[in-house]
């Protein structure tokens, strides 16, 4: 008769052989889509408005988008590695008011930020069993944002005809794009499907640096540390 402490050893040991199976070594292709929410606030800059303390500090950002793809290898069924090439992006229509001088005057900055990342990411998998596994991420690389933004509201609606186009928003800030470092950290859960297609979910925290718009004529601009929380869903195909 096998012994309890016997009968202990051989669930262990055939619970550790199936967590082996749940990421298989090698080449992988990943492919994901998400909601991204803007940590940042949007701020002037220049010798004018930023100057002014009666002109709003701060607009916020807002919710929008995220899509990467990546290419991995798995080294054994706990450490890999992914390079993914992604797509992030927010819209946001921030209404601010002044105050002392500028009290009551409506002012809303509307635009979008677009971050293209393209990183390295390293992988820890945590097997629970033959299907599931939790997993932490880091990762770091490089940024290219593009920064587009006007200004609207009650405000401005007398400089609104400055830009030649009277449309209820003042459109002096040229995009503006930037390389910038970009790192992030997460986690998630995969869940096999079978030996070659696994779910998986992920949070991460992502920087991806400064971005800023064009400065007008009076030096004005907007700039933003650009940062966001993103919750993201994917599928992965092991070769």
């Amino acid at each position: 008769m096998i012994s309890y402490r016997n009968k202990v050893l051989l669930v262990t040991a055939t619970a550790l052989g199936l967590a082996g199976t749940v990421h298989a070594e090698g080449i992988y292709g990943t492919a994901m889509i998400g909601a991204s929410h803007q940590v940042g606030d949007s701020k002037p800059y220049g010798n004018n408005i930023a100057a002014d303390q009666d002109f709003p500090g701060k607009f916020d950002t807002g919710d929008g988008a995220m899509g990467a793809l990546g290419i991995g290898y798995a080294f054994n069924n706990q450490f890999r590695v992914e390079g993914r090439l992604s797509l992030h992006r927010a819209d946001f229509d921030s209404q601010q008011f002044g105050t002392g001088a500028r009290a009551g005057e409506e002012y809303v900055l509307n635009g979008d930020i677009k971050s293209t990342t393209l990183t390295i990411e390293g992988f820890y998998d945590i097997p629970v069993n033959d299907r599931f596994a939790p997993y932490v991420k880091a990762g770091v690389g490089v940024t290219r944002n593009r920064y587009s933004a006007r200004l609207g509201g009650a405000g401005v609606a007398a400089f609104d005809s400055f830009d030649g186009t009277t449309d209820g928003y003042y459109d002096a800030y040229d995009d503006q794009t930037s390389t910038e470092f970009t790192w992030n950290v997460g986690f998630g859960g995969s869940l096999a499907l079978n030996d070659q297609f696994t779910l998986f979910g992920e949070y991460q925290y992502v920087d991806f640096g400064d971005a800023s718009t064009g400065q007008d004529a009076f030096t004005d601009g907007f700039r933003v540390n650009t940062s966001a929380h993103e919750i993201l869903f994917g599928a992965r195909a092991d070769f």
